[in-house]
């Protein structure tokens, strides 16, 4: 029908909550196991798959390792979505507030190689009347293993860099990621960002259950 042609093309995702086991961290070793594999939704978000990840949390943070299966190419700060660069959106109290971010909303870039002296950063943006201190660079820990065809990068964020992170008492938390490419689409976690500004839309972010 004409009248649905310039619809738009809502992805499935936008209409289920999207629950999510997360494994608890023992070791880097074992963080490679497949039961820190997070599931990839690409083919439902129509987009191409090349990156897995791996993700675990413990009482000292968050931690990840992103296998990047394309080559690194290059990195800018601040204009980090132009190239290479990981983005990871963590809501530690899973609020799912609409179209705003409160001070337990974080938003942080990785990069494979140093961006003026630093391979991460906060950059989370806050209402004026909800905010809390953004986390140092040096805080957030980052190693990186650049290869001709691909590259990974392990992270770590210390708890004291998540407000409201306290997963003895409250065993969840919302995560997405968006990994960007240099002249090449983005892969997403659960929300297209084609479809939603993924930073200011904190209610599409996965909720991921910490189990004990």
């Amino acid at each position: 029908m004409k009248a649905f042609e310039n619809f738009p093309n809502i992805k499935i995702l936008n209409f289920f909550d999207i629950n999510i086991d997360l494994e608890k961290y023992v070791s880097k070793a074992k963080l490679f196991s497949k039961k820190y594999v997070l599931k990839s939704f690409s083919s439902i978000l129509n987009e191409e798959e090349f990156a897995k990840i791996y993700m675990a949390y413990n009482e000292k943070g968050l931690y990840f390792i992103f296998d990047v299966k394309t080559p690194f190419t290059k990195a800018f700060f601040p204009e980090y979505q132009r190239a290479d660069s990981i983005e990871v959106f963590i809501d530690t109290r899973s609020l799912k507030t609409k179209g705003y971010i409160t001070k337990f909303c974080h938003h942080f870039v990785f990069f494979a190689e140093d961006i003026k002296g630093y391979k991460a950063r906060e950059i989370t943006r806050f209402r004026a009347d909800d905010m809390h201190a953004i986390c140092g660079s040096k805080d957030l820990k980052v190693d990186s293993i650049v290869k001709p065809k691909s590259y990974m990068l392990d992270i770590h964020i210390p708890s004291f860099c998540l407000t409201g992170f306290n997963p003895i008492d409250i065993n969840y938390l919302s995560f997405t990621y968006r990994i960007n490419r240099y002249q090449m689409p983005p892969q997403n976690f659960s929300v297209s960002s084609n479809e939603h500004v993924i930073e200011k839309s904190p209610h599409l972010w996965a909720k991921m259950n910490l189990l004990k």
